[in-house]
């Protein structure tokens, strides 16, 4: 008793189990996790050091420098890159792809790190380790306050924030947006002179008396009591109250007569955040692994309304990302996608088998599909972009199961046979060879899982959706199919002539290709040719843009630039932003790239001239309108910024389309090659900005200090640097605490003497030790210096990155160019020697992750021939089926080029299952040869005859499979249609391939002669 018969026989067992399969997909359906794409490990973490008034080239030597050499100590690093900034160390390190779990990783890193301090200048900061780069905060809500101080918004946004942590699924809220509060103690020079002060009595008696130490203990029997001398500041009126003794005498003045102290934040701040031009504090919220988003969104807006509810007026609170509505869009489209392919499927096969054969056959579809979906959580798959596709990929492999076990049952009928016989015969005819068809698709899918890269980690869930959906597919198709067949297929006997005209057309096709098979191979092996070298033509590019309402624009102004005009600058594009018709809303990160709110974000990095603008729009059809007229108003309005216009891509970060890095020690040659690159860049029509991202050359001013002046003076360089920090800007010198809070006291001078470089000349400095001072002019030189703002280096060599962004063609059409005239470049005479270049960006991405996946691909052709020669106990027949893949670049190429769809990630995937597409026909069809030839039918006359009766269900199979595919080309964007449109073109010629070249290969490697060949009708009798 095979399966099928069991089945049958225990139809309510049998009814049962397809009831619960039903029942459990749905309810997965209503309650699984959904997302708008597939998780992906961010295998990057970033290590921050502060060494306050080193300029770049001091923090690239003795900071940067130090640390990378430890942390290349560990084998698990791929690749180090640093920024060395004015005062600021910035280091990112990437793990290697093939490690999925980085939290020990990150451990050693920071024992590496521990290791280097020693090596650092003792004026240097603690290095910060932040293994947290990758965390995603899909909510971002702006706290803003109409008529409220920014103290004021910020207790709230606390509160706020307080309440939101209650809310479950929630991970952590970060506040983006908080000003750096202080006490300022504001001084003049005069003054202080006047009554013999310095700035550093100042500070050594302010220290003194706030202080919190141990005083001791006592016995007072039985116990022991500790002591505790009063002293520190508990309110700010302590501070202004601090009585002062004035030098050489016993009289005492109070603080606040001789400075102005008040409370305030740091000027100028380091980060700003704005909503729709009003400053703000931004919550930034993350959701807890393993949550549904759209539920956790829901509770997080019924709190936030609450909250809100319980604020005064003037105080709101509005949601600029809210990651929910992307993902019930995302999908929800590719949901009615999927029904849209199920309904076209179902039509099909309604059309071309009729209505018995045409509902048992769409049966089979609703039927895996909730199968798949009932045990897709088990293998962390939830509904996402990629999972839901991956379903649309395979309705055209799993339909082709029910329509050969039908096919063949309705044939078995007709010949005579009776329904249980006709169920039985089928069954194990063709068990195996389905299971082997299967099983080659899902081994041509392996190299995802396989593949030690972001992409491939992004589509893994494609993988393991069509290993459900096909073994499933294959399952049902051994039981439900046929009990369907044995209940509404009735034996009709009839004689199967193939006499239509269609048939009769294939079949002179066939046998002239067989008669004539050497130049029928001479055509293909041409037509290959062509198709392969035409294939150069098709666009390349890694991942394209998500189809969001909403854009990004990152806004450079000069290195060097204070914060505080670059917010200013910022401010006017608000103003225009916010008077476009498609605008919606917007937040702005001054000084800031902003939190990673989207995961294929790829993140600035701070600095005082950057500003990121996130802008959401009223539809996605608008995008194109607002960023052209917003690319217009940078142009016209902007010229001597620099700024990127980004759409939201798809994937894993890419960096900007094209990046080109150059390698060397010295940095003048680099800036030069630079130059170089940049011109070759600039030629080009469609390239429509350049950039490196070391940037200008900024200036410093070098207080060069004369030693001997200085210690005749009595001061030394400490003296005068921090003499000169608390004068221009501002010199801690105590902690006012305040609840959980601790705000830094700091000292500086009035504002008409401060931040001013003609004050610079004028300015006293003091000793730290004795009651002494000294104008800077007469213990110093100051002179002016340029400096390179941001030292870049990648593995520890210095690395300038030249990068551009491309418009109206592909990057890779521009970099095909673009190559040739670099490579001439670095043959001749101007290119120095020890100096290298890569190509980085979007080109590197696609390039490394295709050679992941080609990696794992011997395995997995290895493991497919291995089910082949299992299946047919040849090694012939193998080697025929594989020859029928490569001219299935006849369809590709003319389908790719002729609609302008470029190739990357996707569609070498759609390539992948267009392969096991492919294998499935070729496999039924030499099937069909090995049993007609067992029944005692000649070789010639199997072939053409098994060709004959696989026509219609390969046929099918095709029409089913491109039309499922055709909401997917209609409507399926930048990221499924280039992939669905390889599908349909390749599967198309891959059809009349697998009809025609398929028998020919056989008639070839089996020596078999149809010179003399004729069609008889007769030959079908011994089918029967």
């Amino acid at each position: 008793m095979n399966i099928a018969e069991w089945t049958i026989r225990n139809r309510v067992t049998s009814l049962t189990i397809f009831a619960l399969i039903i029942v459990a997909g749905i309810m997965t359906f209503r309650n699984i996790p959904r997302q708008e794409d597939p998780d992906f490990i961010i295998r990057t973490a970033m290590i921050t050091t502060v060494f306050p008034g080193a300029s770049p080239q001091k923090v690239e030597e003795l900071v940067t420098d130090k640390l990378e050499e430890k942390i290349r100590e560990m084998a698990e690093v791929e690749t180090v890159t640093s920024e060395s900034l004015s005062g600021l160390s910035l280091i990112s390190v990437d793990v290697y792809e093939s490690i999925k779990d980085v939290t020990p990783i990150w451990t050693k890193l920071r024992n590496k790190v521990d290791d280097a301090m020693p090596d650092l200048p003792a004026e240097a900061g603690k290095p910060m380790v932040n293994d947290e780069f990758g965390d995603v905060f899909g909510f971002l809500i702006a706290v803003t306050g109409d008529g409220y101080s920014y103290r004021e918004v910020e207790d709230y946004a606390d509160m706020v924030r307080n309440k939101l942590m209650t809310v479950d699924g929630i991970a952590k809220v970060d506040r983006w947006g908080r000003q750096e509060e202080r006490v300022f103690i504001e001084f003049s020079n005069a003054r202080f002179a006047e009554l013999g002060l310095s700035p550093f009595m100042l500070q050594s008696i302010i220290r003194a008396q706030n202080t919190i130490q141990p005083s001791g203990q006592i016995f007072a029997n039985p116990e022991r009591i500790n002591l505790r001398a009063s002293g520190e500041f508990n309110s700010v009126d302590d501070i202004r109250n601090m009585n002062l003794r004035k030098p050489g005498g016993k009289d005492s003045i109070a603080l606040e007569d001789v400075t102005t102290i008040h409370r305030g934040f740091k000027e100028p701040p380091s980060t700003m955040v704005r909503y729709n031009g009003q400053d703000c504090i931004l919550l930034a919220v993350s959701m807890a692994v393993g949550n549904n988003i759209s539920e956790v969104g829901q509770r997080l807006r019924d709190k936030s309304d609450e909250v809100l509810a319980s604020l005064p007026v003037g105080i709101g609170l509005d949601y600029v990302i809210y990651t929910p509505d992307y993902v019930d869009e995302a999908v929800d489209g590719f949901v009615i996608n999927l029904g849209q392919s199920f309904i076209f499927v179902v039509a099909v096969m309604l059309l071309f088998a009729g209505l018995r054969v045409g509902l048992i056959c769409g049966a089979l579809v609703p039927m895996a599909m909730l199968a798949c979906i009932a045990f897709m959580p088990m293998f962390d798959v939830f509904l996402q972009r990629i999972s839901i596709a991956s379903m649309i990929i395979a309705l055209g492999i799993l339909v082709d199961n029910g329509v050969v076990v039908s096919e063949n049952i309705l044939v078995q009928l007709e010949a005579g046979a009776d329904r249980m016989t006709a169920v039985k015969r089928t069954v194990s005819e063709l068990s195996f060879p389905l299971l082997a068809a299967s099983l080659t698709t899902i081994f041509a899918f392996l190299p995802i899982p396989l593949a030690p890269s972001s992409a491939g980690e992004y589509c893994v869930s494609l993988f393991i959706v069509i290993t459900i959906t096909l073994l499933a597919s294959w399952l049902l198709s051994m039981t439900m199919v046929p009990m369907m067949c044995y209940g509404l297929l009735k034996p009709q006997p009839s004689e199967q002539t193939f006499s239509g005209r269609i048939y009769r057309t294939y079949r002179s096709l066939l046998t002239a290709a067989l008669k004539q098979r050497t130049v029928f191979m001479g055509i293909i092996l041409i037509l290959c040719a062509l198709s392969f070298w035409g294939f150069r033509f098709v666009p390349k590019i890694f991942f394209p843009p998500n189809e969001r309402a909403q854009f990004m624009i990152d806004f450079w102004l000069p290195y060097g630039t204070d914060i505080r005009v670059t917010s200013e600058r910022s401010a006017k594009l608000e103003e225009f932003l916010q008077k476009d018709p498609a605008f919606e809303s917007m937040v702005t990160f001054i000084g800031a790239g902003g939190p990673r709110w989207y995961l294929p974000l790829d993140l600035e990095q701070n600095n005082e001239n950057l500003t990121t603008f996130v802008v959401n729009i009223d539809d996605f059809d608008s995008l194109p309108g607002i960023m052209d007229r917003t690319e217009a108003e940078l142009q016209a309005h902007y010229p001597d910024l620099r700024y990127r216009l980004k759409e939201m891509m798809l994937g894993p970060p890419s960096g900007a389309a094209i990046e080109i890095r150059i390698s060397g020690d010295d940095m003048t040659t680099l800036y030069r090659l630079r130059d170089n690159i940049a011109d070759l860049l600039h030629k080009q029509d469609s390239v429509v900005s350049v950039w490196d991202d070391w940037g200008n050359f900024t200036k410093q001013m070098v207080v060069q200090v004369d030693q001997n002046r200085a210690r005749r003076a009595g001061l030394t360089s400490a003296d005068i640097a921090s003499s000169i920090q608390m004068q221009m800007s501002e010199l801690q010198v105590s902690d006012f605490r305040e609840g959980d809070k601790v705000i830094p006291i700091v000292l500086r001078t009035n504002r008409n003497y401060r931040d001013q470089l003609d004050k610079l000349l004028a300015i006293n400095v003091y000793s730290s030790e004795d009651n002494i001072s000294a104008p800077l002019l007469q213990v110093a030189d100051i002179i002016p210096e340029w400096q390179p703002a941001d030292v870049r280096r990648r593995d520890q060599v210095r690395t300038m990155t030249v990068q551009a962004d491309v418009e109206g063609e592909f990057a890779s059409e521009v970099l095909a160019r673009v190559k040739p005239e670099i490579e001439k470049l670095m043959d001749s005479g101007e290119w120095p020697a020890g100096y290298t270049l890569e190509y980085g960006g979007s080109d590197e991405k696609s390039a490394e992750s295709q050679a992941a996946l080609m990696e794992n691909m011997p395995l997995a052709m290895g493991l497919l021939i291995l089910i082949l020669v299992i299946q047919f106990n040849s090694i012939k027949k193998p080697m025929i089926i594989m020859l029928t893949l490569p001219p299935m670049m006849l369809g590709i190429t003319p389908g790719m080029v002729l609609t302008q769809s470029p190739f990357g990630f996707m569609p070498m995937l759609g390539m992948i299952s267009l392969l096991g597409i492919i294998v499935n026909n070729a496999i039924m069809l030499l099937d069909r040869m090995d049993l007609l030839q067992k029944d005692g039918m000649s070789l010639a006359d199997s072939v053409v005859v098994a060709a004959l009766q696989r026509s219609r269900p390969i046929i099918m199979t095709t029409v089913t499979t491109i039309i499922g595919l055709a909401p997917l080309i209609y409507s399926g964007g930048g990221m499924w249609r280039p992939m669905a449109i390889l599908m349909a073109s390749g599967l198309a010629g891959a059809t009349v391939l697998t009809l025609l070249l398929c028998p020919v290969l056989y008639s070839l490697f089996y020596k078999v002669r149809f010179k003399d060949w004729r069609w008889d009708p007769a030959i079908l009798e011994s089918v029967k």
